[in-house]
């Protein structure tokens, strides 16, 4: 995978370039010049990670959008302020991490993106006897369709195409809830409880204490 890093923090460049290289993909740095945009122009890129407080972050999102519109966009906030990451996502960036983080987020967040460009919002999603359809924004039990909540349906789809895999809870806020309204610190945990009691099935989402929640295809043997 090619990936490009837009930003002038040389610590933070390093840590990102280590942790993607060790997963074996392709890392360039840039430090916002003119190459900046022929770098775009090219269309090599799988995404690009840009700092989110840099003033023409808009610019190259657009540009991106523009040029390479399968290329993902992976914002870095190091302000910790919620209006940064707001602004980002509303300029059509698609995702935001706030740093510090741990570089197993990272890879996490950076093969999400990329899995978006085949079935993000096209193909069926099945878990044991559940479909769920992100084109309908509907849930079958056993080819039955079930009533299930806007909130709660976009908790369940968000965590189905991230299945076998460990979701933090920071990472839920980050796409489930809206950053511009608040939400108590409990909000996910009571989300995903009215979630298994609609899906009446407590073991489809499961707890991984102090961290998050894991939905668990039955059919894949090789989750854990």
């Amino acid at each position: 995978m090619n990936i490009l890093v837009v930003g002038k923090n040389d610590t933070l460049n390093r840590l990102i370039t280590k942790a993607l290289d060790t997963y074996e993909h392709k890392v360039l740095i840039d430090k916002y010049n003119d190459n900046t945009k022929v770098l775009i122009d090219k269309r090599i890129f799988d995404v690009i990670i840009i700092n989110t407080s840099y003033k023409q972050s808009k610019m190259l999102i657009n540009r991106t959008k523009k040029k390479s519109p399968d290329t993902k966009i992976l914002g870095i906030c190091n302000s910790g302020t919620w209006v940064e990451k707001v602004r980002f996502l509303n300029n059509g960036g698609d995702d935001v991490l706030s740093y510090p983080f741990p570089m197993q987020e990272l890879i996490a967040r950076v093969d999400s993106l990329t899995r978006r460009g085949t079935n993000y919002t096209k193909d069926t999603i099945y878990i044991g006897r559940y479909s769920i359809d992100p084109n309908m924004k509907s849930v079958c039990k056993d080819n039955k369709d079930m009533k299930i909540r806007k909130k709660e349906y976009a908790l369940l789809e968000y965590l189905a195409m991230n299945k076998n895999r460990t979701v933090s809870r920071c990472e839920l806020l980050d796409h489930v809830w809206d950053y511009r309204k608040y939400v108590g610190s409990n909000t996910v945990d009571v989300h995903v409880k009215r979630l298994r009691d609609r899906l009446h099935d407590k073991d489809i989402i499961k707890t991984i204490h102090g961290v998050g929640y894991r939905v668990i295809d039955p059919k894949d043997t090789k989750a854990s």
